[in-house]
């Protein structure tokens, strides 16, 4: 190649480089690309680095869409993760042009369409949402086809439904009424719609400015759910709103609904005064309480029903439906629901629940051991090392006192001969335990030492036996009730279980060979009631919640005195949280969420429940027992007596019998 031919092509060089960046120019022109995130914010996301910061400012003398989505982004969408969602059949470089502008780390997706199905997305596509927020900028001139993409199950299960979404829209009329006005966006509280506002200048449309409009949620009191939010011209944002508000932190007063049903104490019937006999009623308990407080920090008004089909927390239907509390909640019926509800999978496969605001665990409910026979109060006072000891110093110490006795009266000469009788001596020693002494006392020193010792710890035992002894002549003699799985498992109770055959699979699963045991003996019940009248005949054992089952003791099954008759075991198993249930995707459980804390931490849960029990013992209940005041003692109380003189009848009867029997042969 020739010299004057290198300098032209090095010319052509120069000049097309030129042509690029005159390009690049114009392409992002109107807008500047500030780096939303550094190099180690985006590290910190999980995103790729973003590209290089342009330090042009803003530039506002042509009104184009990346100039507004680069408003929204810089200004609310600062920590989220972008999505760039566009409609392939877009001619003009909107999408490439919004890219650039942009300068940020996103993921670009392109839609399909089709003229049956309308928009869509693919299958395939995977939408992972990002650890902070997910903000999806969604580009279509066509609003018709937004709305078959927002109607559609792929929209639905791949879009994040706390995510920020941006529609940047051309200039059809209608459209942000189009796209936010539906079932599914009335359940997705940050969502805006950029519209442009074009105007004919000599035959020629340009764009004047562009409109922001953003929807209300859970919103009866008013008609137009959708409302324009800002305006956007060459001046930059006009009203400088915030287009991201938490739009369900005040519901205005309007009403949402909780479903639930009688479950003392979460729920608690209680009858109008003076409106007993017509069935009238409201609810109270704990979480009734909680949904109160709830409704006045977040200003709703609550109505309260009870399951559509009548049931109570529900269980699966053949057809993949739900039935009860839960069935409700997945179609949409309610907006919450509570009923000492366990947060557990099976559950959050198809309902979403807030925050923990109390701890259960799955105890047995068993019918106290019946009172022993009263003839066993008299080994009652001493406990079994006492008698052991008592008994072996009382043979031990007569033969003793025997032969301290006969030491006197062979060594010493000093005592009389009744001391040397073994037969007197063992009746003066244990007289001296029943209070009964002998008409003559021993004369020797030593007889008198050991005699003095033996009468002292002889009167000290006997003291304590004998005032021990009328209290436990006077009360019940209770045995140890069941307090361990172990004991269950090994008493006679033919059956223990619960309402449906949850808990028997619980039971089944356990690692504990033990706790597995249990299931062997597991019988399902119709109902809690059917469940605790059978415990109550001590025929079965019912397993229930521990705050149900305290409950139900301290109302039903207590009397004046504050005796129980039910007894809750003190080892109890499968621990579960308790939450409040929720539609799938419910945009307001952040809210509920943080309002549930504030209860959790000021305590107010365990409160509740003590004030319940209390309410509801002082509304009636309880079992009737007899007046004990002045009561005298009865046959039973004094068996033990009884026993002792048969006993003695019957000895001396067959003592008698048998002098008869050995005396003819003697003779």
């Amino acid at each position: 190649m020739t010299k004057p031919d290198s300098l032209a092509s090095l010319g052509l060089m120069l000049l097309s480089l030129t042509l690029i960046r005159m390009m690049g120019n114009e392409a992002t022109a109107g807008i500047a690309n500030t780096s939303l995130v550094s190099e180690e914010d985006a590290s910190r996301k999980g995103v790729c680095a973003p590209f290089s910061r342009r330090e042009t400012p803003y530039v506002l003398h042509e009104m184009k869409p990346q100039a507004v989505v680069g408003y929204v982004v810089e200004n609310f969408l600062d920590n989220c993760g972008l999505y760039l969602i566009f409609d392939p059949r877009n001619t003009n470089s909107q999408p490439v042009n919004i890219i650039q502008s942009l300068g940020l780390p996103l993921m670009v997706v392109a839609l399909d369409w089709s003229p049956e199905e309308g928009l869509f997305l693919s299958n395939a596509t995977r939408l992972i949402p990002f650890r902070t927020c997910s903000a999806y900028i969604i580009i279509a001139e066509d609003p018709d086809g937004i709305r078959s993409l927002i109607l559609s199950a792929p929209f639905k299960e791949v879009f994040h439904y706390l995510g920020r979404y941006v529609f940047v829209m051309g200039s059809t009329a209608g459209s942000p009424g189009v796209i936010l006005d539906n079932e599914v966006m009335a359940w997705r509280p940050h969502a805006l719609v950029i519209k442009a506002v074009e105007k004919v200048v000599t035959d020629v449309s340009r764009v004047n400015y562009y409109e922001l409009w953003s929807h209300s949620l859970f919103r009866q009191d008013i008609s137009e759910k959708v409302y324009l939010v800002e305006r956007w011209d060459l001046g930059g944002a006009q009203r400088k709103a915030n287009l991201f508000p938490d739009k369900l932190n005040d519901f205005h007063r309007n009403e949402l609904t909780a479903v639930t049903f009688e479950h003392p104490p979460s729920i608690v019937e209680v009858p109008h005064k003076g409106d007993s006999r017509s069935g009238g009623h409201h609810y109270d308990g704990i979480d009734i309480r909680l949904l109160r407080l709830v409704s006045e920090a977040l200003n709703f008004r609550l109505k309260i029903t009870n399951p559509s089909d009548g049931g109570k927390w529900g269980s699966p239907n053949e057809d993949g439906s739900w039935s009860g509390l839960t069935g409700d909640l997945t179609q949409r019926k309610a907006h919450m629901g509570v009923a000492n509800i366990f947060i557990h999978t099976n559950y959050l496969q198809v309902v979403d629940m807030t925050r923990a605001y109390d701890m259960e665990a799955g105890c047995f409910i068993t019918p106290l051991p019946e009172d022993l026979p009263q003839w066993v109060a008299l080994v009652y006072p001493f406990s079994r090392e006492v008698w052991i000891l008592t008994l072996l110093f009382l043979f031990l110490g007569t033969p003793m006192l025997y032969a301290v006795s006969r030491m006197a009266s062979y060594c010493l000469r000093d005592e009389f001969p009744w001391g040397t009788n073994l037969y007197q001596i063992t009746f003066y020693g244990m007289g001296i335990f029943f209070g009964q002494g002998v008409p003559q006392e021993p004369r020797g020193d030593v007889t008198r030492s050991y005699f003095i010792m033996w009468v002292w710890y002889s009167v000290l035992i006997t003291v304590v036996y004998r005032s021990s002894l009328t209290a436990f002549l006077t009360i019940p003699l209770e045995q140890p009730p069941i307090n361990t799985l172990e004991q269950l498992a090994s008493s006679k109770l033919p059956a223990w279980g619960s309402t449906g055959i949850t808990f028997k699979k619980l039971l089944q699963a356990s690692p504990d060979p033990m706790v597995r045991s249990l299931a062997d003996r597991y019988y399902p019940v119709s109902g809690t009631k059917e469940g605790i009248d059978l415990t109550a005949q001590r025929k079965y054992a019912m397993m229930e919640n521990r705050q149900f089952l305290e409950y139900t003791i301290a109302t039903n099954f207590t009397n004046q005195y504050g005796e129980e008759t039910l007894h809750v075991m003190e080892e109890c198993f499968l621990p579960f949280q308790i939450g409040m249930a929720l539609p799938k995707k419910a945009p307001y459980k952040p809210n509920f969420d943080n309002v549930i804390t504030k209860i959790v931490e000021a305590g107010l849960v365990r409160k509740w429940l003590r004030d319940i029990i209390a309410t509801s013992q002082r509304r009636g209940g309880g079992i009737e027992t007899e007046d004990r005041d002045g009561s005298a003692l009865t046959l039973n109380n004094l068996q033990g007596a009884w026993l002792l003189l048969g006993s003695g009848i019957l000895i001396s009867l067959v003592m008698f019998i048998m002098e008869n029997i050995v005396r003819p042969s003697k003779q």
